[in-house]
């Protein structure tokens, strides 16, 4: 049964629902500390996060407009299908900035202490973005193929996440690189597939995240299921 246009969620409870206001301030904040930073040093170091965060919103935008899709009642998969393509493309560069702490040391005109808070907040941020773009596609395919299902897709993402954390970080690929490098990625994949014990850090790094993922996924899902039940009873 289709929602009433009086009943339908707006943009607004959707948008606060999915955590747009706690990640949105983290971010604000974040980018406040990197131009402090940015000032006071007079150096460049660490202006990377910026685009690395940006790279991060993209997943969780893309997420929220396949939510927003998805509770009006339409569900169109010409609309559906790119949307979670291109989130699961590039929903690796959520979680991706936790390896930027590879970045920390000593540098002049600024205490090792900011940094690593500096680094810790972006981080933060990036993961929570990944989290929260995550839930859209668990909870919609919880409710379409059930909780089993869900959950396999939470396992396989998150392999798929490790692994492209692994191209990103070591091998130096980019998201876009499907489309404009298609040919030498695939080929590269190709090799991984064939021989992974050949290349330093890729079952280790994979593995890696393939675990903390739904790990933090599963703390991160019972704290909004009870934020919610305290929601209902209030």
């Amino acid at each position: 049964m289709s929602l009433s246009s009086s009943s339908r969620p707006s943009v607004l409870s959707v948008t606060r629902r999915h955590g747009l206001w706690p990640v949105l301030g983290c971010s604000v904040l974040a980018m406040a500390l990197l131009c402090y930073r940015l000032d006071v040093s007079q150096r460049a170091s660490f202006a990377f996060l910026a685009w690395n965060l940006f790279l991060a919103w993209v997943p969780y935008a893309f997420a929220l407009a396949a939510r927003l899709e998805m509770v009006r009642g339409r569900g169109r998969a010409w609309v559906l299908a790119p949307l979670a393509l291109g989130w699961l493309a590039l929903f690796p560069n959520a979680p991706y900035i936790v390896t930027d702490f590879i970045h920390l040391h000593e540098r002049p005109g600024v205490p090792l202490w900011f940094d690593a808070g500096l680094l810790a907040l972006f981080a933060a941020t990036g993961w929570l973005l990944g989290l929260l773009s995550l839930e859209v596609w668990k909870q919609w395919l919880e409710e379409r193929w059930g909780r089993g299902r869900a959950w396999a897709f939470v396992g396989v993402c998150s392999l798929l996440c490790g692994y492209g954390i692994y191209l990103g970080r070591v091998e130096r690929w980019n998201s876009w690189h499907v489309l404009t490098e298609p040919g030498e990625l695939f080929s590269a994949i190709g090799a991984h597939l064939r021989e992974p014990l050949a290349f330093p850090y890729l079952t280790g790094l994979t593995l890696c995240f393939t675990l903390l993922l739904p790990l933090s996924y599963v703390a991160f899902e019972a704290l909004m299921s009870r934020l919610r039940c305290r929601r209902v009873v209030t």
